[in-house]
């Protein structure tokens, strides 16, 4: 069973703080997304990357599809 958008948006929430800190944060995160993506869109993981000021942590917006 796949997790829904709010629960895969809230482990981003949860690792935000500790990307550069702890050692698999960067990774849980881009997995996250990616999983974002595949189930919700590429305008849902954006839109995430936006709400957690993502961008300032090395993650990227993807230019989303026509």
């Amino acid at each position: 069973m796949s997790e829904t958008l709010r629960q895969l948006r809230a482990r981003v929430k949860r690792e935000a703080p500790y990307v550069g800190i702890q050692p698999y944060s960067h990774n849980i995160i881009r997995l996250t997304l990616a999983q974002i993506e595949k189930d919700h869109g590429r305008a849902a993981a954006n839109k995430t990357v936006r709400d957690f000021h993502l961008a300032a942590k090395g993650f990227n917006e993807e230019p989303e599809r026509d």
